[in-house]
């Protein structure tokens, strides 16, 4: 799953990815024109760097293929993808928020779990007031969901 939102920043983040490719298509003719590619840095470090744009606009594609979800179609009666859910171990409340590999790979949100982790999968369909045992190295939590909001 993937919100609306950051789908159209991926779009661009491809965009800005393939005009880079471009400079970099140059980069890499320029320095080849300086002859001898063995032993030349200029052109190996160009080349270092198409890899590396070419893998990581391979990376953002993977995303497009993923569920796009518009933020009216997410609620908040359970935790869910595209929520943030606040719980208590009887101390300090903690907020995480609730999103998909896109957004995590982005950091667009504070204390962000995909839905996929573990912790999400123990926490998703839970309601409000509900508890969960959560097995840590250090021992048991028991957990209590004490809200749950729209991530926006």
């Amino acid at each position: 799953m993937i919100y609306r939102k950051t789908y159209n920043m991926i779009v661009e983040k491809i965009r800005e990815i393939q005009e880079e490719i471009k400079q970099n298509t140059k980069d890499i003719k320029r320095a080849a024109d300086f002859g001898d590619l063995k032993e030349n840095a200029e052109y190996h470090a160009a080349k270092d760097n198409q890899a590396h744009l070419h893998n990581k606009r391979h990376r953002f594609e993977k995303h497009l293929n993923n569920e796009v979800v518009d933020i009216k179609n997410i609620h908040t009666d359970t935790v869910s993808f595209g929520t943030k859910v606040t719980y208590t171990d009887g101390e300090t409340p903690i907020t995480v928020a609730i999103a998909g590999a896109a957004e995590y790979e982005l950091e667009l949100y504070e204390n962000i779990v995909t839905t996929a982790s573990p912790f999400a999968q123990k926490v998703l369909g839970k309601k409000k007031g509900d508890t969960l045992k959560l097995d840590l190295p250090g021992g048991t939590k028991t957990l209590t969901i004490t809200d749950i909001q729209l991530l926006e």
